[in-house]
């Protein structure tokens, strides 16, 4: 009895595993989709986050906790990904991030992103950007980039319908760190 209970969630997440693996979303389609470009090369400390929660998983969390937590339901639902990196630097790769968030915050100014916070003091940089429908109703992307006086280092992109009400939230549940911190 103990071997079929294990083996049940083993063959549901196998068929899930499948089936994500047939409709690999290109989630780069999307408005509020933004690519960071390779962090890979500056992941490399003991404290990094890497989170990416694709639509077909932010689905299923939605419909399982519609019934206890609508507000939580409803916000995943408008969600498409939900990509953070955090991690430290220091001495010439906080230089590189620096100018690699630069980059970022040129090009999303480009385009059709609204910057909603800038902060640049030594040793700190970070930007806030949403993208709105062209009516400016609805908010379908947010960008964090940051890079804190102590090393720390957040890239954050999240896409689809978003409620900025509820975003904290989102972050809490999921244990992201930064999230959290864009509701305050």
């Amino acid at each position: 009895m103990k071997r079929l209970l294990f083996l049940i969630p083993v063959i549901f997440l196998l068929a899930a595993f499948t089936i994500y693996a047939q409709d690999k979303e290109d989630y780069s389609k999307y408005p509020g989709y933004v690519d960071f470009g390779n962090l890979a090369p500056f992941m490399n400390s003991e404290n990094m986050t890497e989170v990416n929660i694709e639509g077909y998983l932010l689905k299923m969390v939605s419909n399982m906790t519609e019934k206890n937590d609508q507000e939580l339901s409803d916000l995943l639902k408008g969600l498409k990904l939900v990509k953070v990196y955090s991690f430290k630097v220091f001495g010439h790769d906080a230089n590189e991030i620096s100018g690699k968030i630069d980059q970022i915050d040129k090009k999303l100014s480009d385009k059709d992103w609204n910057r909603i916070v800038k902060v640049r003091s030594k040793g700190e940089n970070t930007n806030v950007y949403i993208r709105t429908t062209p009516d400016q109703k609805n908010i379908v992307g947010l960008v964090v980039t940051s890079l804190e006086k102590n090393g720390e280092v957040a890239f954050v992109n999240i896409v689809g319908n978003i409620d900025m009400n509820a975003l904290g939230r989102l972050g809490n549940k999921f244990d992201i760190p930064s999230l959290e911190k864009i509701h305050k």
